[in-house]
């Protein structure tokens, strides 16, 4: 089968076959062209990045890779739409050079200007932004609530979250392309954005390919052999003198805890030290939970992964046990398959999971109950929009004072020391979120 005819079979076969199928292909058609005028390839071995979560837009890259438009070179992190592209621009040439479109005619010359204006991929995220933010649309009715219950039982009036988000997302879209526009690299620049999800539950967490690097100094699992350690791609992007100037200890906890309180913790107060503290107030025998840092032997049974396990678990605490409990085992007993196949064929009659599990469900529980006493009761995943909040804050003040600052996740990286102005700036505008996006929806 030659190029072009495998493009007939799998692009053009998708859409003639009804009037819907021509409508949307012409959609995708059109996303195909902005994505070749707005991404251009800033590297002959990697090619471009797409910057987009929508469905639609990973349904057209997802087509255009079948059809030989578009050649997958690799996955810089673990998900769908985390992907680097290579354009076969002689196929596209071949089939679309003579065609107009809504932008007009410039495929004959590929200098990419790159106007966000007329990116019908901008314009996508736009809509899904309004969506979410438009209050009056059926997308969220208070009245008609599918998990009524589950909403009763959050510390967060859900309805409120969706009224302040009229000011609070178009706030935060502009400062997230404010930081986009002045990023050096397109490999440092946010994609996603925060939303809804289907039960009308915050979620999202915008990140860049530059979160998906490696550290050097802990211990990675690394899934795709293409992924980069970070000391090399600043170099790449050629900022070789920046280095990691600041971490927020314990962020996820911090800002649970300021939700509550209203108190931005300093940094010496340690959460997950004071979790262990005091569960052995009640557990006094037990000292198999360490404080445990990235990259050390111990890390998978540490007070920071069980903390995370407790504080994302889903329904009871027994839930959360459970599913806790079963995938340490998966993941730290190699017979894992054998002994689940000895116990069906009942040669392992005797067998008991909690022979291979360090914790009773006794001190599960009452690690749960240190987690919710030192930190206040989880906000779930809203806790990941005020985390990019306040790390835009800060990045922002720094642009400001003429410090570009780039952050995996809450570690900022400069080439110099700036730990005393960071403090400063958290302490601020950490007070700033919480009167003006957490007390008003605070229960």
């Amino acid at each position: 089968m030659t190029e072009l005819e495998r493009f007939d079979h799998e692009w053009n076969g998708k859409f003639r076959n009804s009037i819907h199928g021509v409508k949307t292909g012409i959609k995708y058609q059109n996303i195909l062209f902005s994505i070749w005028k707005h991404h251009p390839d800033w590297d002959e071995k990697n090619g471009f990045q797409i910057k987009c979560r929508d469905r639609t837009i990973y349904r057209v890259l997802e087509l255009a890779e079948k059809a030989g438009l578009l050649i997958k070179v690799s996955n810089y992190s673990v998900g769908r739409f985390t992907r680097h592209f290579k354009k076969n621009h002689a196929l596209f040439d071949m089939i679309f050079r003579d065609q107009n479109n809504e932008y007009g005619a410039w495929l004959n010359n590929y200098d990419f200007y790159r106007d966000s204006e007329y990116d019908i991929i901008h314009h996508e995220l736009i809509r899904n932004i309004e969506r979410t933010v438009d209050i009056n649309n059926p997308y969220f009715d208070t009245k008609d609530i599918k998990n009524e219950k589950q909403f009763k039982k959050l510390n967060y009036d859900i309805g409120k979250l969706h009224i302040l988000c009229k000011t609070m997302l178009p706030h935060y879209w502009s400062l997230f392309e404010q930081m986009n526009k002045n990023a050096c690299h397109p490999d440092l620049q946010f994609i996603s954005w925060l939303k809804f999800n289907n039960d009308h539950l915050p979620t999202g967490r915008p990140y860049s390919y530059f979160c998906s690097t490696l550290n050097r100094n802990k211990k990675h699992k690394v899934i795709d052999p293409s992924m980069e350690y970070r000391d090399d791609f600043l170099k790449r992007v050629g900022l070789p003198d920046y280095y990691e100037v600041y971490d927020i200890n314990a962020e996820i906890p911090r800002i649970n805890y300021l939700f509550h309180t209203g108190e931005w913790k300093d940094d010496s107060y340690d959460f997950y030290t004071e979790i262990i503290n005091d569960y052995q107030i009640r557990m006094p025998d037990e000292d198999r939970i360490a404080r445990g840092k990235a990259g050390s032997a111990n890390y998978d049974d540490s007070m920071k992964q069980l903390f995370m396990r407790v504080y994302f678990g889903k329904g009871s605490e027994k839930q959360s046990y459970l599913g806790y409990k079963d995938d340490y085992m998966k993941r730290n007993i190699e017979s894992w398959n054998s002994i689940k196949n000895a116990v069906k064929l009942k040669l392992f009659p005797k067998f008991n999971k909690a022979d291979f599990f360090p914790y009773t469900f006794d001190e599960w529980y009452e690690i749960c109950c240190s987690v919710e006493k030192i930190c206040g009761k989880s906000i779930g995943n809203l806790v990941f929009w005020f985390a990019f909040f306040l790390e835009t804050e800060v990045k922002i003040e720094l642009q400001k004072m003429g410090k570009t600052v780039y952050n995996v996740y809450d570690g900022f990286y400069y080439n110099q020391d700036i730990k005393s102005e960071i403090s400063e700036i958290l302490k601020l505008k950490s007070e700033y979120l919480y009167n003006n996006y957490m007390r008003l929806i605070y229960k």
